[in-house]
């Protein structure tokens, strides 16, 4: 569990045991766990104390990364769905580490160019470990299928922070039910929150119902999982698995 699905290095292991899909771009590797707000001015010396702070956490601490996500979906002429959307806005502190590690807006003018856009798209869909993306979908009780994803755009927003769009096949639709979608890291190395807009397409007054995970009943879990193995971690292999309970729902009752 303790492996990072979305394709930069953990300083908790040697870089050549980092368990990476990608090749990154040559030149110095950051990254760590993340905090937020850091300001996008940081840079040289400033940027490398303020993540070694970061580095000093203990390896075990998670999560390690912030998204902000939200859902697309596409229907058929009967209602059922058929694809789906997925939109990941990436924290402060792991957009820089995503424009370090992969050479992006060396210019600073905070956009990235078609070349820089190509070359390095996609590099949050090589998952690994378990992990296939996050995204639960269902309808009636019946879980739908989700085939391989799509990379569909990457933009650094004027917020300087990185958004990536990709695309995924969903079979398996009844027809009939409430949608209910969840985004989740099992691991808990990801924290999602399911609080950027979220669709039908073709069908804006269809908003779906965002139901808030309970965090005090999260926590009180986590500390219970925590407890049963002696209360401390000692590798990131131990962590349990409570992403889950961490998970916001998206509830769709207004299907076209």
């Amino acid at each position: 569990m303790g492996d990072n699905p979305t394709g930069a290095r953990d300083p908790a292991k040697p870089a050549d045991a980092s368990g990476m899909t990608l090749a990154p771009r040559p030149g110095l590797l950051i990254s760590g766990p993340m905090l937020r707000g850091l300001p996008m001015i940081l840079s040289g010396p400033v940027l490398a104390a303020s993540l070694l702070l970061a580095w000093a956490q203990p390896s075990a601490a998670h999560p390690h990364v912030f998204i902000d996500a939200g859902l697309t979906l596409t229907t058929d002429a009967e209602g059922r769905v058929t694809g789906v959307e997925v939109t990941w806005l990436y924290d402060e502190l792991y957009t820089l580490i995503l424009l370090q590690d992969y050479g992006l807006d060396e210019d600073f003018d905070g956009r990235l160019t078609e070349a820089e856009v190509a070359e390095t798209m996609g590099f949050d869909l090589n998952w690994n470990s378990g992990f296939e993306g996050g995204l639960v979908l269902s309808r009636g009780g019946e879980t739908l299928g989700l085939g391989a994803p799509e990379a569909v755009s990457m933009t650094l927003r004027p917020d300087g922070r990185i958004e990536t769009v990709h695309r995924r096949d969903v079979t398996g639709d009844p027809g009939t039910g409430e949608i209910e979608a969840q985004v989740y890291d099992e691991a808990f190395y990801i924290a999602f929150e399911a609080t950027l807009p979220s669709a039908i397409s073709g069908a804006p007054d269809c908003a779906p119902e965002l139901v808030r995970a309970d965090l005090d009943a999260a926590y009180a879990a986590l500390e219970a999982e925590l407890a049963a193995i002696g209360g401390a971690v000692a590798a990131e292999d131990n962590f349990p698995a409570v992403g889950a309970l961490f998970a916001d729902k998206l509830v769709f009752s207004c299907v076209p």
